[in-house]
Parts: C-alpha cells; sequence; structure tokens
C-alpha cells in the first residue's frame, strides 16, 4: 500500500538512523523462536529507524530491534509476548517505553499513540492529517461528550463528506474540513473538535 503525500510529507520532518537490516530482524526473531510473520517484517523494511517523538525529552525509535544500546532494551534484541485467548502474539518497538504500548500484533494491528488502529501506516496516515491541519495555525480544541446524543450523530452525519477513510477505522474516525479536525470515538461516543482560530 503506498501513503498519501500528507502521509509522507508528516514523515519527511522525522530523524531517521541507519537501521538493522529485515534480514538480519528476521534471524534475530527465528534464534529467539518466533514466527517471523511477514506484517512485521514489513513494518521494519518500511519504517526502521524513524525517531518519533512522544513527549517532551520522549522518544520512539521505529523498528523491531536496533544495532546500539536502546533506552529499554539491548542492541539487537526482539521482544515478542505469545498471544492469549483470541489476541495474537505481539512484539515491541524497536525502543520506546512501555508505557506508549508501541507494539505490533501478528495481524498488523497497532496499539500505541495514534491507534489502536488496524495497521501502523494508518498510525503514520493519522499523524498525517493531524500535521496538516496544524500547519494552518492556530486551533482551540473542544471536546463533545455530553449532552444531545442526537446533536452528535447530525455533527458526525454532516461531516461525511471530509471522512479521511485513510487515518479512519471502526476505532476511531477523522475528519478534515478547511477549518476543523475532527476525531470521532465511537465507543465512547467521545467527538474531538479542533479549529482553525481567525
Amino acid at each position: 500500500m503506498s501513503m498519501t503525500k500528507r502521509a509522507q510529507t508528516w514523515l519527511t520532518t522525522l530523524r531517521r538512523e541507519a537501521p538493522l537490516s529485515t534480514a538480519h530482524v528476521e534471524k534475530l526473531i527465528i534464534d529467539a523462536g518466533w514466527t517471523p510473520h511477514a506484517v512485521w517484517l514489513d513494518f521494519h523494511e518500511r519504517f526502521a529507524g524513524y525517531i518519533e517523538e512522544v513527549g517532551p525529552d520522549d522518544i520512539a525509535v521505529w523498528g523491531l530491534a536496533r544495532a546500539v544500546d536502546a533506552t529499554w532494551s539491548p542492541p539487537e534484541y526482539v521482544f515478542v509476548r505469545a498471544g492469549v485467548g483470541n489476541f495474537p502474539e505481539t512484539i515491541d518497538c524497536a525502543d520506546a517505553h512501555p508505557v506508549h504500548q508501541y507494539e505490533l500484533t501478528a495481524n498488523g494491528r497497532f496499539m500505541g499513540i495514534g491507534g489502536p488502529c488496524p495497521s501502523f501506516e494508518m498510525k503514520v496516515e493519522r499523524h498525517g492529517v493531524l500535521h496538516e491541519f496544524f500547519l494552518r495555525g492556530r486551533a482551540r480544541q473542544t471536546i463533545v461528550k455530553d449532552g444531545d446524543a442526537a446533536a452528535r450523530r447530525k455533527l458526525i452525519h454532516d461531516l461525511a463528506p471530509w471522512l479521511v477513510s485513510e487515518a479512519s477505522s471502526a476505532d476511531t474516525q477523522f475528519f478534515l474540513t478547511p477549518s476543523q479536525h475532527v476525531q470521532y470515538t465511537p465507543h465512547i461516543d467521545q467527538i474531538l473538535v479542533y479549529e482553525t482560530e481567525p
């Protein structure tokens, strides 16, 4: 799958270190006794080495392992968790604090910042939408959670033409209008609205 121009533009804002080769990471996974799922290897091939700022003095280094000492794991180390019940096995990101849940499941689902979503690519698309919107200038935020449920449904219905499908899933829908970025989370019936300030 190819990413949108907005997602590619956001990626260019990130620093990137030289990553371990995908073949080397595949061997690390096999040597650790796990299956090197195709979706994991694809993620590493496409995104390894990107450095995302996830908070003040806090970063996540994408990929499945790093060549250098990581903050949260040894170099050239992969951390895989066995699946439990209906949940597939997961692999941790090359370097991120566990609180951020930078994990990729064997079926490609990403759980960390920008997720949960069906793929890591969708996480990148979501950041691309936010990046594009905030380049427009200052914005004010409103959370629409309580009040008239019918009014909330009408707002989402009226935004339908502005749905950003490549950034939206059953978990969260993204809408981008000329003056608004709207994020709707159906399971908690919450709408987060950013509006550009004049």
